[in-house]
């Protein structure tokens, strides 16, 4: 199950977005749970801290708290790298510092159209939903890893990288939404991605699929999400052909 989440520090604007929640729930008929709605941030990492289920986390940034939406969201990250973060904010300018804090946010919605807000928050759970049901009915072919004790299938499709981490003997696997750290090493990883992945780089595997610019000059590619990947000299021959070939 999908369990959402709302933490939203004005009580007129939480409740209006629950109750938007939990009739898009009830329109669309979807095994979906809104497990709580809060204005504290703590109350939000105390229920998933032991939750096994994948959320759908609704977050305003200024929460009052000695935590803001985006610390928050970090944390969610931690516990939930498979979550949605959707945040719901009247401050726009804020949208850059959801890469800044690296959370990969889902969307960025922007309160003061209340129409707009309905529809934003119906074509996110609507996505989440879809992605996760797809995942979970192992659906199209997946990447299986696991991490402690929780197993996480991944879509292909949704994956746009994978690089080597800072941390000895792991991995990063980047999709648009989350990211996963677990052990592995990129030339082992590489042969069970299939023909859509290619080495970029010697600690860089990128999905040919959601390559939007090559940059030969600067040895660059520009992935979906804004992403930068550097490309290795090597390999820049059958890069260009591999993007030729599948665009």
């Amino acid at each position: 199950m999908l369990n959402i989440y709302v933490c939203e520090d004005n009580l007129k604007q939480r409740m209006l977005i629950t109750d938007y929640i939990k009739n898009i729930i009830l329109i669309e008929d979807y095994d979906l749970n809104l497990e709580l709605s809060t204005d504290n941030p703590y109350e939000v990492l105390d229920s998933i801290e032991n939750s096994k289920n994948v959320g759908l986390y609704f977050l305003d940034i200024d929460l009052n708290y000695d935590i803001d939406g985006l610390s928050l969201a970090r944390k969610i990250r931690s516990l939930d790298p498979r979550g949605f973060i959707v945040f719901i904010t009247a401050h726009s300018e804020m949208s850059y510092m959801t890469f800044t804090y690296k959370v990969e946010a889902m969307d960025f919605i922007i309160k003061d159209d209340q129409d707009n807000l309905h529809s934003r928050i119906h074509q996110c759970i609507q996505s989440a939903y879809s992605r996760y049901s797809s995942t979970n009915n192992h659906t199209g072919k997946i990447f299986v890893t696991k991490i402690g004790d929780k197993e996480y299938c991944i879509p292909l499709s949704d994956i746009i990288y994978i690089e080597t981490s800072v941390s000895p003997h792991k991995i990063i696997l980047h999709t648009a939404y989350s990211t996963l750290e677990f052990k592995g090493q990129i030339k082992a990883t590489l042969p069970i991605l299939g023909s859509d992945f290619v080495l970029c780089h010697r600690s860089t595997i990128v999905n040919i699929k959601h390559v939007k610019e090559i940059d030969l000059k600067n040895r660059t590619l520009t992935l979906t999400g804004g992403h930068i990947c550097p490309i290795a000299v090597r390999y820049m021959p059958s890069i260009h052909k591999y993007f030729q070939d599948n665009n």
